[in-house]
């Protein structure tokens, strides 16, 4: 399926699949799956494989991909589905690949029990204390991972879960954080990462109360004005 189609997709299906604010991104498997290799060939999702490549030999994944993926409930569901949002947010970014890729490759044998642990957290004790666990110092940390890439990984493993209550995690990024300064929810020094939990808490109930339909909606909206400021 070609981009033009896709964004036509987009706009013209409805239903709680397919959100207007549903963004795509492009990759090619093998950027990642030279990484994930041998002991970790497990780690890479079959099913980012699954999707016909466009005329440019890219492949095409989406918030709701990723939603699916997690839903899925299979063995390595934590782990495939915080590769499958690494995907996503780096998009065809290639060069970055094998900085961000050491989260999994460095941590092989803790990576997986981490996300585990954060998305238990998350479903015991809600969205901001599976975030603080996740931090440095916190029970899921996991080297190289930060909340940029951590939060997109409690997004896909939490917002739809029913098991999760509470305020609904949402991705915290750069972006993000650039408009939430400029709608004064964050304070002028509150940085571009390493966010403390109060904050990301502040972040949730913002969303929540100016959508309480839809929070996701919010960040959405909050991480397009961030690009273009």
């Amino acid at each position: 399926m070609s981009a033009c189609c896709r964004i036509l997709r987009l706009m013209t299906v409805t239903g709680d699949d397919e959100r207007a604010y549903d963004n795509w991104a492009k990759y090619r498997s093998e950027w990642w799956t030279r990484y994930f290799t041998g002991e970790m060939a497990h780690f890479w999702p079959s099913r980012l494989d699954q999707t016909e490549p466009d005329q440019n030999a890219y492949r095409w994944i989406s918030r709701g991909d990723i939603f699916a993926l997690a839903a899925a409930g299979s063995e390595h569901r934590e782990l495939h589905t915080a590769v499958a949002a690494y995907v996503w947010g780096l998009g065809k970014n290639a060069y970055s690949i094998g900085r961000l890729v050491r989260a999994f490759t460095a941590n092989a044998d803790t990576v997986e029990d981490n996300l585990r642990n954060a998305a238990s957290i998350l479903e015991r004790d809600g969205a901001v204390a599976a975030y603080e666990s996740m931090l440095r110092g916190g029970t899921s940390q996991t080297k190289f991972m930060g909340p940029a890439y951590f939060t997109k990984f409690l997004f896909f493993i939490g917002y739809q879960n029913p098991a999760v209550t509470g305020l609904r995690p949402l991705v915290l990024d750069k972006r993000v954080a650039t408009e939430l300064r400029a709608r004064g929810v964050f304070g002028p020094k509150s940085g571009d990462a390493d966010w403390p939990s109060n904050l990301y808490e502040r972040y949730l109930i913002y969303c929540l109360e100016q959508n309480p339909d839809d929070p996701e909606a919010v960040e959405a909206e909050l991480f397009m004005a961030g690009r273009a400021g």
